[in-house]
């Protein structure tokens, strides 16, 4: 829904692709071969752009202009053999051939769906890390970005050979002595720590310097202009981007300014390093105008923001952007101009980070790259034939553009480890606590360790019987089943299946053998289980009620609340024939779908104020209260878990029933309908009860009579709260026989809910 909002489409890649030159072999993760019948050799794509960017070069003007995602499997070779390794990922990208068109304003775009589905990760839990000045909300991450050319225009400009080992080698030195950690942010705090330590880190930072360079084998000269160009700013580069880039700048402007002045160098050394020097301005220029596009949308990193008033709901920004100049794709498809990648940090990343390294090689090894993106123009020119091409003019040579390609990848997959991760934290939740503002129920399916319990419902319904899912009944809930799967209402009627078995499972093999079997649940045990299972609905078959009646009895599991979804205690079985018990739950379950999509809709919005409209008025929730009745008796109370078989408990039973009818249905009349009145007293809560029950009892016009001569004090408030009241009763309850209203006790903060006749 994300993608779509932005107005992408699905649109697949091909599956297959021929074997090329331009593809990069690694050791890790290949891509798999296979053969066609003609014995050509061909891949399977390895990621979801490779081989799209293949389909959008060769497909002439018509597929240059754009925006598709798409979510499917891509394959990798097994280290084993046999079958291929299949990873879910997930891909957006936008493709436009406009020359007017400005192309940071395509990348800020990708950068702001990244945000946009990393905000899906946010824990249930509010929990805010501060780091004064700066304010984390999870989930944390950090943006690596980089210019491709932008770093190879350095490194020609400090003559490092052409030779891969060597260009390797300075980009793994620019990563761990430029890139900025994520420790960085704690180092902010406070400035007199910082400027105590910064005499020990400088000589760290030239300690390791000196160490990476030895160890890269480079020429003397290249060594020493590497060094040069090192140190003339701060190691690591600064939170800020922009002044990241500065000091880029200004260190190769030193670096050109000596090249210039030297009368070493000849005249072509001076133009080489000319010609660098305005490609290293060219690169910082576009990567300083995705910034201030990045800003213009609205993604402000926590770095830069100084309150949460800033931060934008359903919306993730990071928490710094890090300029990487060693980052590189091991496959280069994302080559040549931008390329970034999205880390994850865990939540007790910052508490390991003040004891642990300072370097931005322990925060990748600590952190989960789950997003990576950038610009593959290169890759689409690659691909892109020789001769006439893109033309239905076969006569002359003509040729298509090459379009702005502006990609993001999403592992999906570990983005869904992260979801396990965090609902296994036990620190953050633990079994039968709960949380403020969370009911019993989320509790309950977030420790099962099920992110997707709350949103996904794969079964609508669960057949059983009144004494469980026993063998005697086995056909007749085969049948049930069977007449609601032929009408598209997904159901299941054995506890065998991973419906039933998925929860189990999560418990100790000892519990479960010690425990009753699937046979011998009762009916409210499966209740219990479809409630967490988020299954909505039980039908209860009876044998005796089916052969006769020809009906069955359903039960709703589980109530909406203003507290969250909780289980339905009271029950409420309602008789149903089995010739309307299709229709009656689709009307439901149509009603519960276009509910959930409503409040999907309204949560995306950043602005939910306006997405109110009063000509379509929220669909009324149905027994959205739920009341435990308890029933007292001169000899003892009943509960609903206080269950005796004999002729008292049937008679208890059926007053408990129609005291919670009762109950629901003014409680509903009362707060489902027209506004309650609130009358607010300045006094305390006893003497407030008084007052309510002599209204109650005795009338409006008790309060001038023994209300009034028991607290004298108060004879002016009284006389007041009369003339306050009836006027109410001429407003609002005129017409009716009965008044309901809230009395508030100001001093101790209590309600007291009182009904008499007007």
């Amino acid at each position: 829904f994300i993608l779509k909002s932005q107005g992408a489409i699905r649109l697949r890649s091909p599956l297959l692709r021929p074997r090329d030159t331009i593809d990069v072999r690694s050791a890790l993760n290949e891509p798999v071969e296979v053969l066609d019948t003609r014995g050509s050799a061909l891949l399977i794509h390895e990621d979801l752009t490779v081989n799209f960017a293949r389909a959008i070069s060769r497909g002439g003007v018509s597929a240059n202009n754009v925006k598709r995602f798409d979510i499917d499997n891509v394959y990798y070779s097994s280290d084993a053999g046999g079958h291929p390794k299949a990873i879910l990922e997930a891909s957006f990208d936008i493709i436009q051939d406009d020359s007017t068109a400005k192309p940071e304003l395509l990348e800020a775009e990708s950068i702001l769906s990244l945000c946009r589905i990393m905000s899906l990760l946010k824990p249930k839990h509010d929990k805010v890390i501060e780091l004064p000045p700066i304010i984390l909300k999870p989930p944390i991450w950090f943006l690596r970005l980089t210019h491709t050319r932008l770093s190879d225009s350095i490194l020609d400009l400090l003559f490092v050979p052409k030779s891969e080992t060597a260009r390797l080698s300075c980009l793994n030195i620019l990563t761990s002595c430029t890139a900025c950690p994520p420790s960085e942010l704690l180092n902010r705090r406070s400035k007199m720590k910082q400027n105590r330590k910064k005499k020990d880190a400088r000589a760290n930072d030239l300690l390791l310097l000196d160490r990476l360079i030895d160890s890269a084998n480079l020429p003397k000269k290249s060594s020493h202009r590497l060094r040069q160009f090192l140190l003339h700013g701060s190691l690591p580069y600064p939170v800020d981007a922009n002044k990241a880039l500065d000091t880029i700048y200004d260190s190769a402007r030193k670096i050109h300014s000596t090249d210039i002045n030297s009368s070493k160098f000849p005249e072509n050394i001076k133009l080489l390093s000319k010609r660098c020097f305005d490609a290293i301005s060219r690169c910082i220029n576009q990567v300083r105008l995705l910034l201030k596009s990045i800003d213009s949308m609205g993604v402000v990193t926590s770095a830069s923001r100084r309150n949460m008033a800033q931060h934008i709901q359903n919306f993730s920004s990071p928490s710094y952007i890090c300029i990487d100049l060693g980052l590189r794709q091991k496959r280069r498809h994302y080559d040549g101009q931008l390329f970034y990648q999205c880390i994850f940090l865990r939540n007790n990343f910052f508490d390991d980070a003040i004891n642990g390294p300072d370097s931005i090689t322990n925060a990748l090894s600590n952190g989960v790259r789950l997003a990576e993106g950038g610009r593959y123009d290169n890759l689409v020119r690659a691909f892109r034939p020789p001769g006439n091409f893109g033309s239905i003019n076969m006569r002359t040579y003509t040729r298509a553009p090459i379009p702005f390609c502006v990609g993001v990848r999403f592992m999906v997959g570990k983005m869904i480890d992260c979801l396990y991760y965090d609902a296994f934290q036990h620190d953050e939740v633990q079994l039968g606590k709960k949380r403020p503002g969370q009911s019993f129920l989320d509790c309950i399916r977030q420790n099962v360790g099920l992110p997707f319990l709350d949103r996904a419902t794969y079964v609508n319904c669960i057949i059983t019987s009144e004494n469980g899912f026993d063998l005697s009944t086995f056909s007749e809930r085969a049948a049930v089943a069977s007449l609601l799967w032929s009408a598209g209402i997904p159901a299941e009627y054995q506890p065998q299946s991973s419906v039933m078995m998925t929860l189990l499972k999560h418990f100790s093999t000892e519990h479960i053998k010690s425990g009753p079997a699937a046979h011998e649940w009762s009916t409210d045990m499966i209740c219990g289980i479809c409630s967490i299972m988020n299954i909505p609905y039980v039908v209860i078959v009876s044998s005796h009620l089916l052969e006769s009646k020809g009906a069955v009895k359903l039960r709703q599991t589980t109530l909406v609340t203003a507290l969250g979804p909780s289980f339905n205690y009271a029950g409420g079985e309602e008789v149903v024939p089995l010739s309307s018990l299709v229709s009656i739950l689709s009307e439901r379950l149509n009603r519960k779908d276009h509910r959930e999509n409503s409040t999907d809709i309204v949560r995306d919005r950043s602005f939910q104020s306006a997405s109110c409209d009063d000509s379509n008025p929220p669909i009324p929730t149905q027994n959205t209260i739920d009341i435990e009745c308890i029933y007292v008796s001169e000899d003892q109370y009943f509960d609903s878990e206080q269950k005796v078989s004999n002729a008292q408990w049937k008679s208890v039973k059926k007053i408990m029933k129609s005291s919670v009818q009762r109950m629901k249905c003014h409680l509903g009349d009362l707060f489902n309908g027209s506004s309650v009145p609130v009358v607010a007293i300045d006094l305390t809560y006893q003497k407030l009860r008084e007052i309510g029950n002599s209204l109650i009892f005795n009338g409006l016009g008790s309060l001038l009579g023994d209300i009034t001569t028991k607290y004298p004090e108060h004879k002016k408030l009284l006389r007041t709260l009369m003339y306050a009241v009836d006027g109410l009763i001429r407003k609002e309850f005129h017409n009716e026989k009965d008044s309901c209203l809230l009395l508030y006790s100001i001093p101790d903060d209590k309600f007291d809910l009182i009904t008499f006749s007007t």
